[in-house]
């Protein structure tokens, strides 16, 4: 009763007169000011808070200081702190709606944070396990980070301890605060064994298998790595790369057992666990960063040292990830988004990769049962965006020379080992109707990124064209099991079977990956031009692979096919051609060819834009790379005709309406399926789900904007002058001029230096010959002085034995002359 008696009085003031709320507030913050008691502070405290949030205003900064004032002095009373702090938050906190309120919360909050002892008493309280004191504390911080991140980082990092006791809040048990506080960890906090401590929460909840605190945690070790080079480097230097695999496993005691996808069913959360496990491996092998070859497979720039290349070799690949992406993609019974989402962490691992590139094509798995088909009806029950990414059920699946029936292990419920390889071109080309076109999408792009920079790759999908001999082990089933021979079903039929048109992707998918075998490599394209179809021995006449695709490019128009298909077989024809001047020949070698191009690109034809657009394309790279001298259609024949029938101006119009259009620019570097749109509803009378807004493959975009301007000045020039210098070949040329300048400079500098040696050798050897003369003489010195150091020696030892034959003598002479002494002696006399 007396803390609400004193709280009452402190409203009321003196005899009960009204006051106003600034009146009121004003006197409230002199009682705490100058209280004495606890109780009397605690109630002030208590009454400003109840008037915080129609009086922000009147409380201002003089509040905050006050409020402070109190905190510091008081800040073991949980009552008192958790009143401050609730009323600090309600201060700071700003509303978009408002923007007088927004304003007034980021000064506030500018006030709190000019004095970096209010955020330093703020960590320090943290250490009050307090539910409510710690939840309030969260709460203010990212409140602090929203109005003024740079500022609030100085304070934290300047308080003593202020990164510990932040990341103390990782381990609180109760999920409220662990949540609050990864909003600020992830703006605020570098780390201190933060990866360490998020690891084994993760390891803590059950690694996939756990709930909402593992995706946050993963969210939150992702936005400490995503482009900061220190973090990843302590991240890989530490060994938590190498922690990776066992976050793949449901139960983290089973850390270091092999991971099986196919033990539990996968609920929402697992999927989505799993989708930030992929992506924080992708953060790690982000494209043209500096740490990437490092992180996948330990192939640092030159500037590392060999420690470290010790450390990245036992990342992605030796650590197993490679290998379990592998087996997540193609042997798991994984949702769909889960798949798709491990091929694009896959192609990241392997891209520019040659180590894992290896690894994937040297892989054989054994593939799990593709899903099954969706009917109409289930169809109907889905919704646009989900029912755009599902394919069909449809004979056009069954039959035909593309369909399964040639592949029947394919579908087989009991799968047969295979290639990852075979696996992904499968998937890629429609052989599994189950397969929505998302994971077709990011099948690709892990195809893409395997051939990324890798010519052997190429060479040797090149050869899979070619069909194996008849007593092939590989063998199974009616056709051989080959990425070539699947691309070339794919391709050639899509038109035998009319209901096998309705999906446009299946000739689309196989024109884009045949695109990357050959581009910029003429030895694969040397491979495909010299394959050729057709039983001599039955009466039927050769046809080369570029005759076929050729001839099922003027089925797909005259049948009025999906948009798709045509471009898919112009994209491929464009890149075949360019630069290779025996595929140009042997395009042209028939006639109507020429006359179908021409037709398309006629200001009268009706045909579709983009189609009319690669038609120019295609028929100005026929002109520009006609170079053989046995032509049977010469760029003098085609010169003529494109003057008379179409234009330069028309051709040039043709191609920038390409560049124009919506499609070719919605192309992104990683293909994926984008949102569909009306007019993706596919031909007439298709009944199937809205078709991706999948018309270009990205690295086609970029290759028709790097060639288009200089293949169309070049049908500008005379069939018989000289061939162009084409603008690859100008880069080329650049460079190879700036080498040699750079060379020249180099042998100048050293025929500098040269001549300075030789001068510095030819006054070497001067004195060396004068040192040579002055050792001579030396020499001849020395050997004058031995002669008479012998002479003197021997002189010396003569005047030694003489000096001993004296002595000799002297002891003779002195031996006598003592007998002598003794008879004179013995004669009586004595001696003086």
């Amino acid at each position: 009763m007396d803390f609400l008696t004193k709280g009452y009085n402190a409203l009321r003031g003196e005899k009960g007169q009204h006051q106003t709320g600034a009146e009121t507030i004003d006197r409230i913050c002199n009682r705490i000011e100058h209280g004495t008691l606890l109780e009397d502070r605690r109630a002030g405290v208590m009454a400003l808070k109840g008037l915080a949030r129609e009086y922000k205003r009147d409380i201002g900064p003089r509040g905050i200081t006050i409020l402070f004032n109190v905190l510091h002095q008081d800040s073991m009373d949980t009552e008192v702190c958790k009143a401050i702090l609730e009323t600090l938050n309600i201060l700071c906190q700003t509303d978009p709606n408002q923007p007088e309120e927004e304003e007034f919360g980021v000064e506030m909050s500018e006030k709190l944070l000019e004095d970096s002892k209010h955020v330093a008493i703020l960590l320090d309280i943290l250490e009050e396990t307090d539910f409510y004191v710690r939840f309030h504390i969260v709460t203010l911080l990212s409140t602090l980070v929203l109005n003024n991140t740079s500022r609030l980082q100085e304070c934290i990092l300047t308080a003593p301890m202020g990164i510990s006791r932040l990341m103390d809040l990782l381990d609180d048990r109760r999920e409220i605060i662990r949540n609050e506080t990864n909003a600020d960890l992830q703006k605020i906090v570098a780390f201190e064994n933060a990866f360490e401590r998020l690891l084994a929460i993760i390891d803590d909840e059950g690694a996939i298998s756990g709930g909402i605190i593992v995706q946050d945690c993963l969210q939150l070790v992702q936005n400490l790595l995503r482009y900061n080079v220190s973090n990843q480097n302590y991240f890989r230097e530490t060994s938590c790369i190498q922690r990776i695999p066992a976050l793949f496993n449901e139960d983290p005691v089973e850390a270091n057992v092999q991971h099986d996808p196919h033990a539990r069913e996968w609920s929402d959360q697992k999927g989505n666990n799993m989708i930030m496990v992929l992506e924080l491996i992708r953060v790690l092998v982000a494209p043209d960063h500096s740490n990437t070859p490092t992180n996948q497979v330990g192939i640092p720039s030159l500037d590392i040292t060999e420690e470290l290349i010790h450390a990245g070799t036992k990342a992605m690949q030796q650590c197993g990830i490679v290998q379990l992406l592998i087996d997540l993609s193609l042997t798991s019974s994984a949702p769909q988004r889960v798949k798709a989402s491990a091929f694009y962490a896959l192609a990241e691992v392997i891209r520019g990769s040659k180590v894992n590139q290896d690894m994937l094509a040297k892989s054989v798995i054994m593939p799990a049962s593709p899903p099954p088909p969706m009917d109409e009806s289930s169809l109907a029950n889905l919704s646009p965006t989900a029912r755009a990414s599902a394919p069909t059920n449809r004979s056009s699946f069954q039959s035909g020379r593309g369909s399964a029936q040639g592949h029947r292990n394919l579908t087989s419920p009991n799968r047969d080992p295979c290639p990852a390889l075979v696996e992904v071109t499968a998937i890629i080309v429609g052989r599994y109707p189950g397969y929505n076109y998302s994971i077709r999408a990011a099948a690709t792009c892990l195809f893409q990124c395997y051939l990324l920079e890798n010519i052997e790759a190429q060479m040797v999908l090149a050869t899979t064209l070619t069909p194996p001999p008849e007593n092939n082990p590989n063998a199974v089933g009616e056709e051989a099991q080959s990425p070539g021979t699947l691309l070339l079903s794919a391709l050639q039929g899509w038109q035998e079977d009319e209901a096998n048109s309705i999906d446009p992707y299946n000739s689309w998918f196989a024109c884009v990956l045949l695109s990357h075998i050959l581009q910029n490599n003429s030895k694969a394209k040397s491979i495909a031009l010299a394959l050729s179809f057709g039983d001599e021995e039955h009466g039927e006449d050769p046809v080369s692979l570029i005759h076929s695709i050729m001839a099922s490019l003027m089925m797909a128009v005259k049948d009025h096919a999906d948009v798709r298909v045509p471009l898919g077989y112009l994209a491929l024809l464009c890149i075949w051609c360019y630069d290779s001047s025996k595929s140009v020949k042997d395009l042209l070698s028939e006639s109507a060819h020429l006359q179908f191009l021409i037709e398309l690109i006629n200001p009268s034809s009706k045909d579709d834009i983009m189609i009319q657009g690669l038609a120019a394309f295609l028929l100005a790279i026929c002109y520009e790379f006609n170079w053989e001298p046995d032509a049977l259609i010469t760029r003098a024949t085609i010169q003529p005709i494109i003057q008379s029938r179409i234009g330069l101006d028309h051709i040039g119009a043709c191609m920038n309406r390409v560049r124009e259009s919506k499609h070719f620019k919605s192309a992104t570097p990683f293909m994926m399926v984008l949102p569909t749109s009306p007019e993706d509803s596919g031909k007439p009378g298709y009944q199937g789900p809205p078709l991706p807004a999948l018309y270009f493959d990205y690295s086609f975009v970029e290759f028709f904007k790097r060639t288009n301007e200089q293949t169309l000045k070049a049908m500008s020039m005379a069939p018989n002058s000289a061939r162009p210098v084409r603008m690859e070949d100008r880069i080329n040329g650049a460079e190879t001029e700036s080498k040699m300048a750079s060379f020249k400079a180099t042998i100048a500098r050293q025929e500098q230096e040269l001549t300075d040696l030789q001068k510095k050798l030819e006054e070497a050897q001067k004195l060396l010959m004068q040192q040579a003369q002055e050792r001579q003489a030396q020499e001849a010195s020395y050997a004058a002085l031995q002669a008479e150091l012998a002479d003197r020696k021997a002189r010396h030892e003569s005047l030694e034995k003489e000096h001993e034959d004296l002595l000799i003598c002297l002891a003779e002479q002195d031996v006598e002359m003592n007998q002598l002494k003794d008879q004179l002696r013995g004669l009586g006399l004595t001696l003086q």
